[in-house]
């Protein structure tokens, strides 16, 4: 029987993680986020000195590589579809801009569905919270054991 110590906190490792991988200032080639002083921000304009390099959140959009999974479905989704949309923007939008790293890395709409990958588990979260503050509904947040990474699945029904 394996014995698990809850007092013991590891540490997830995520190999996108980059701070002090790269030089000080840098910037990314493909979105323009900047790394500086440790931390990643938009910036008017990038330092001169700035080195390039791809960001942690290009690379997991370009690898494909989520850290959540938002779904989102019901009869309330069909009726208030516009509304719904608007929400997951402007929390995207507003994660972006403080959280620069926090994306949208594929949206799916099918059959009245919605699926929403993002690049790490706090957007995911976040969208998830956002929509059932609005709408109600039933919320689900699942953290599996041992991942960094959340599944989150919103539905109501009326």
């Amino acid at each position: 029987m394996e014995k698990r110590n809850k007092l013991i906190q590891q540490q997830h490792h995520d190999p996108y993680f980059l701070k002090g991988k790269c030089s000080d200032p840098s910037v990314c080639e493909k979105c323009g986020v900047v790394f500086r002083h440790g931390n990643f921000e938009w910036l008017e304009k990038a330092p001169a000195n700035a080195a390039k390099f791809l960001c942690p959140a290009c690379k997991r959009i370009e690898n494909k590589y989520e850290g959540g999974v938002v779904v989102i479905e019901g009869e309330f989704l069909a009726k208030h579809k516009d509304e719904i949309l608007n929400i997951i923007k402007n929390t995207e939008n507003n994660e972006c801009k403080y959280r620069p790293l926090e994306r949208i890395l594929e949206f799916m709409d099918n059959n009245g569905k919605i699926a929403i990958k993002t690049t790490y588990e706090h957007i995911a979260r976040r969208i998830g919270e956002a929509i059932h503050a609005a709408c109600k509904g039933e919320l689900t947040i699942k953290y599996p054991e041992g991942e960094k990474y959340v599944r989150v699945h919103w539905q109501r029904n009326d």
